[in-house]
């Protein structure tokens, strides 16, 4: 709309002037205080259901964890981890969600081993290995988003892997990072090895093969119907946030 009313000789310095002048107060007095119920809600929400049932709320959220992370919703539970951390010494609800980078992973490897395009494979085989230690915007916005059906096989194959962390009483010990490096996180400074630290291993191995192969027999005729240059910019940094932290 700017650029249609305001002449081509200005658009440089007014377009952006007039964008920045409407979009910041609508995102300071409605779309944040909106974000913000919102994220509140999903973690209230995500606490009630595991205190009802541990697996039921590692599937939910596991499966979800994708989606809030595009919409930037995932911050809610960030004040809940730090709130457990400090108060008992361990988070068992944003652990539920370690398992997702995992299987975005394994669909992201199934998809680059599968396509005959070097231009698709060119960005598959950096974006897989970039996932493997928790960058998994390459892998989400460059791969699997734009073609729809792998990303929600990626959801499908979360959703298993957290409700096996949620099964074994899986939980974070500290704040980490995605991927292989957070799963030290996990282990128990005063158990050690326990079922709670094999549960994490145990889920993310599920949630890599079963994504691996659900894009491997489902997945096959997704994977060159989408060209790189319609590929989904990525809005949030799921790197950023422990998960029990993406991408």
């Amino acid at each position: 709309m700017a650029r249609r009313v305001i002449p081509d000789a200005v658009k440089t310095f007014l377009v952006p002037f007039f964008v920045l002048l409407i979009a910041v107060p609508v995102t300071l007095l409605a779309i944040g205080p909106v974000a913000t119920w919102a994220s509140t809600l999903i973690s209230h929400a995500c606490l009630t259901v595991y205190q009802f049932n541990p697996t039921i709320a590692g599937v939910l959220l596991g499966g979800c964890w994708q989606l809030l992370v595009m919409f930037g919703l995932h911050w809610g539970l960030v004040p809940l981890e730090m709130t457990n951390l400090s108060a008992q010494g361990f988070d068992p609800i944003l652990v539920l969600t370690f398992a997702a980078s995992f299987a975005q992973t394994g669909v992201c490897l199934a998809l680059t081993l599968q396509t005959k395009n070097q231009k698709t494979r060119s960005i598959g085989i950096p974006a897989v290995i970039s996932s493997i230690f928790g960058i998994t915007e390459p892998a989400i916005y460059g791969l699997s988003l734009p073609r729809k059906r792998p990303f929600m096989l990626s959801c499908i194959a979360a959703a298993a892997g957290g409700g096996i962390l949620g099964f074994f009483g899986s939980a974070a010990y500290m704040v980490s990072g995605l991927g292989i490096f957070g799963i030290p996180a996990m282990l128990n400074p005063k158990t050690g090895l326990a079922w709670d630290f094999y549960g994490v291993l145990i889920a993310i191995s599920v949630a890599f093969v079963l994504g691996f192969t659900l894009q491997y027999i489902f997945g096959r005729r997704f994977v060159d119907t989408v060209p790189e240059e319609t590929s989904v910019s990525p809005t949030t940094n799921e790197s950023t946030v422990q998960s029990p932290a993406v991408s």
